[in-house]
């Protein structure tokens, strides 16, 4: 049943709008999605979706029993994008922290600020089969810029917050080696055959690098040589030529 949403007063529009807010989201535990092809990617994944909000001129079919029709001249609002096409979804957040047991390679983000280089890894991780482990003070993974960046790989691999230290420390004694994108301590270049079966890249904050808390309980520094004039990679391009060079070499053993 479709519902038609005529006015920016109406208390779901309001609570669909109050979503594009950090807090918000927290306290309702959900978040939005926006796009046909986002939308369509958390319908095929299974995600526990509140509600779809179309505007009028959307003519695609949503297979979704809370669907809500709402006004073009009041839609632009909801959304986080200069072009919107038409469509959001309310999504709630997982309950549960997913675990990473089971998978050989992961990445793990010390305090990754931007939104849409997390995005962008996401996006890496999934093409390359790795689980995320993000520290506190990482941006937001349900930010709408974190979520577009992504490009629907936001629903496809497992993601734990907050892991601290010790949860790397605890890593370690399961048979992970940690690998730190980083200049310091015992340095190898990405392309040589270090990684292990067991493997956990870490990047760090696109200012500041990895921690020395963090460093000092990796393995091994591994370095991307620089051969014209830039100063540093991008976080999420280093974490791809890491993540696909320790995949190559787990495929190998």
């Amino acid at each position: 049943m479709i519902k038609d949403i005529t006015s920016s007063k109406n208390p779901t529009y309001k609570f669909i709008k109050s979503l594009k807010m950090k807090k918000e989201r927290q306290k309702n535990g959900m978040f939005t999605v926006e796009g046909i092809k986002s939308v369509k990617d958390a319908v095929a994944a299974n995600c526990d979706i509140f509600l779809i909000a179309v505007s009028d001129k959307l003519r695609e079919d949503f297979d979704f029993e809370q669907v809500y029709r709402i006004s073009d001249s009041i839609f632009a609002p909801l959304c986080d994008t200069d072009a919107p096409q038409g469509v959001i979804a309310v999504i709630k957040m997982p309950e549960k922290v997913k675990t990473t047991e089971t998978n050989p390679l992961c990445l793990y983000c010390d305090r990754v600020s931007d939104p849409g280089n997390m995005g962008t890894i996401i996006r890496i991780c999934d093409a390359v089969g790795a689980d995320l482990l993000l520290s506190p003070g990482c941006a937001d993974i349900y930010s709408p810029k974190t979520v577009r960046a992504s490009m629907g790989s936001f629903f496809h691999i497992d993601i734990t917050e907050n892991i601290t230290c010790s949860g790397l420390a605890d890593m370690k004694k399961d048979g992970y080696a940690l690998f730190a994108g980083a200049l310091k301590g015992d340095t190898a270049d990405y392309r040589e055959n270090v990684y292990g079966k067991k493997t956990v890249i870490v990047v760090g904050n696109e200012a500041n690098g990895v921690s020395e808390e963090i460093l000092e309980l990796c393995d091994k520094s591994v370095k991307i040589p620089i051969f014209g004039k830039a100063e540093s990679l991008n976080v999420a391009v280093a974490a791809a030529l890491m993540l696909y060079k320790a995949k190559e070499v787990q495929k190998m053993e």
